[in-house]
């Protein structure tokens, strides 16, 4: 007797079921793909017990005759395709005709729908998978779905599932997912009796992320909007300070369908390079909108997973429309002294606005003279540490503090003079070198564009040899000087990679040794290029590589340290085809830039420092460091008037 036995109808729907439906939250989101592809304009869905006991969605869609509901729970029945064809193109959420037939096999099913033109609606009521009635009901327009006792004939489904809590947060976030992909259509959540959330259904997107994820995400978001490769790439991601610990609260859309896509994945986390810390992750809601024609939706089980036939032509779509977007959108925090210990971005009144415009922090256009002219208040008589110049300045020297002794007539009268020669040239439009911050080249290598007019201020002085003061406009701009001088060095840097396709180097008088393991080396030669576009040239040796060149901007003590952390940086591409070369080299930029910048904890001369003020002030839009750090925070008059009681 032979031991292949074919299984029984029943016992292969549950299998089969199986693949579709696993907990409650799948239930949900089959049902509600089914109502919005009905046409629904609003949608009720409703659990109890994390959904193992009831759920119930409900819509105003276009419903179904009383011929077709005994026909709906039959597996692979549909009304979305109708031919092989059909799978070429598919534009429709739903279209394997599996969901109700799957729902049906593992719960007690009540389906209670209307079409427009009928008299009265039907009720269709099934267990186990088998018809148990069918009646003529009263009811509105649409499609009733209630599912009760879930998996009840499936006990080793059921005992795999987690708490109620854990299955009801599981639902929450799937519906979540589906509202944030129709803001068209206003979604309500009833869990165990209490309102969830609600949005508006009012087609504005930001109205609806307000309504599910609150006030506080919602007005700390940049628009994104940008096309490529016939690709349409819109939606919001987060500023710099919105940001997770993991990857939850990035959610992609693909022709409105909720998707995984680690081809959006990564281009999203790419664009974010120097705008965030590398142990953080961004937050989006990305709409990607294409020809059905080159995504195939059916190749995961729950559809969650898509294939594009170009998958470099969708990352370059949505990298650049990210990217354009962090370009333009970005502004500075402003600090609260609530004991919260947490910065929120100031935005303009009403969150509904959309356009990348309205996150712009207003720049003051007062039309008065910028002052150079304010005391230095630190009290400290020791002597400044030198800022090194960059490549082109006369007497190049690393940082270093200097006593009154080492400080020669020469170096302080060529400071100042180099200084007041800035001032003049930049008071008239020329841009030259200036002293101690940097060359600054024809055309500005800022985040955006230097301001027409910078904003009036007043430099106030330092404080803890880390922050910098100013008052401007009524508030009081706290700037760190590190983070402030690291960014801007990494844009002239950037801006010198792109247009001579290196930095400036300098040579060194004896190769620097640098010790490396095998594997090290191995690394270094195959990235020899990117490390030779960034500053340092080298050569084998025995132990390891010795060093002829390094980077204009880095003194000699730290150049072993950056190289070795330069090689680690572009070793983390290495394997991966969406980290282009460019890319490489401005992420091992980020060390560059860091070991040449000014330190915090450390003195510096007040001409320096406001020089550097006057940098970070010309162009609102550089806001964070390379490692996505704040470069200033604003504290209103208000929030001091406030704290000492000024006003109520």
């Amino acid at each position: 007797m032979g031991k292949i036995n074919v299984l029984g109808f029943e016992i292969a729907n549950l299998i089969a079921a199986g693949e579709v439906v696993d907990r409650p939250a799948s239930v949900v989101k089959e049902l509600l793909e089914n109502a919005i592809d009905a046409g629904a304009t609003e949608i009720v869905c409703e659990i109890r017990a994390g959904g193992v006991s009831m759920i119930r969605v409900s819509d105003n869609g276009c419903g179904m005759s009383p011929e077709d509901l005994p026909v709906a729970i039959r597996r692979h029945a549909t009304s979305k395709i109708h031919s092989a064809d059909d799978l070429t193109s598919i534009s429709t959420l739903g279209f394997r005709g599996e969901a109700l037939a799957a729902i049906a096999a593992v719960s007690e099913l009540k389906i209670i729908s209307k079409t427009k033109d009928a008299a009265t609606g039907t009720l269709l009521s099934a267990s186990g998978g088998n018809i148990t009635e069918i009646t003529d009901v009263g009811c509105a327009d649409g499609t009733t779905v209630l599912v009760e006792n879930l998996f009840a004939s499936v006990p080793a489904r059921r005992k795999f599932l987690k708490r109620d809590a854990t299955e009801a947060a599981a639902v929450s976030a799937m519906v979540e997912k589906v509202a944030m992909s129709r803001p068209d259509i206003a979604v309500t959540l009833t869990i165990d009796g209490a309102d969830k959330f609600s949005t508006p259904g009012d087609g504005n997107l930001q109205n609806a992320l307000y309504a599910l994820l609150g006030r506080d995400f919602a007005t700390r978001l940049l628009a994104v909007k940008g096309e490529s490769g016939g690709i349409a790439v819109s939606g919001f991601v987060g500023r710099s300070d919105n940001a997770r610990g993991n990857r939850n609260a990035q959610n992609v859309f693909i022709n409105a369908r909720y998707v995984r896509s680690k081809t959006v994945t990564a281009a999203l986390e790419r664009a974010f390079n120097s705008y965030m810390a590398p142990e953080k992750f961004p937050v989006a809601v990305l709409f990607l909108t294409c020809d059905p024609r080159v995504v195939d939706v059916n190749v995961h089980p729950a559809k969650l997973e898509v294939r594009f036939s170009n998958e470099q032509a969708v990352f370059e779509a949505v990298y650049y429309a990210v990217r354009a977007a962090l370009e333009a959108g970005q502004g500075r925090p402003e600090l609260s002294l609530e004991n919260t210990r947490r910065t929120t971005y100031l935005v303009d009144k009403d969150p509904a606005d959309a356009g990348a415009d309205r996150y712009r922090v207003p720049t003051p256009q007062t039309g008065k003279t910028p002052s150079f002219g304010a005391s230095y208040t630190g009290g400290d008589t020791r002597p400044p540490v030198s800022i090194p110049p960059r490549a082109g300045n006369a007497g190049a020297y690393v940082a270093r503090p200097v006593s009154s002794a080492q400080s020669t007539p020469e170096e302080s009268n060529r400071f100042l003079s180099d200084l007041a020669k800035a001032r003049e040239n930049t008071a008239s439009g020329v841009r030259v070198a200036n002293p101690g911050i940097g060359n600054v080249p024809e055309t500005p290598p800022t985040v955006g564009g230097l301001a027409s007019d910078v904003p009036a201020y007043r430099y106030i002085g330092d404080a803890f040899r880390t922050y910098l003061f100013l008052e401007t406009d009524g508030e009081l701009l706290i700037i760190d000087q590190h983070a402030a001088h690291e960014r801007l060095l990494f844009e002239e840097l950037k801006a010198n990679l792109l247009r001579d396709g290196r930095v400036a180097s300098q040579s060194m008088l004896l190769p620097l040794p640098v010790p490396l393991d095998p594997e090290g080396v191995a690394a270094a030669v195959e990235y020899r290029e990117d490390l030779l576009s960034i500053g340092f040239a080298f050569a084998e040796s025995k132990s390891g590589v010795e060093i002829s060149s390094i980077p204009s901007d880095v003194a000699i003590p730290d150049a072993e340290d950056l190289f070795k952390k330069s090689v680690a940086s572009l070793e983390e591409g290495r394997g991966d085809p969406t980290v282009t070369a460019r890319e490489r080299r401005e992420r091992a930029l980020y060390q560059v830039a860091c070991k040449a910048a000014i330190k915090g904890g450390r003195l510096y001369a007040k001409e320096q420092l406001e020089y550097l003020a006057r940098r970070v002030m010309e162009d609102p839009s550089v806001t964070v460091c390379p490692h996505g750090r704040p470069i200033a925070v604003r504290l209103t008059k208000e929030e001091l008037d406030r704290r000492f009681d000024r006003i109520k």
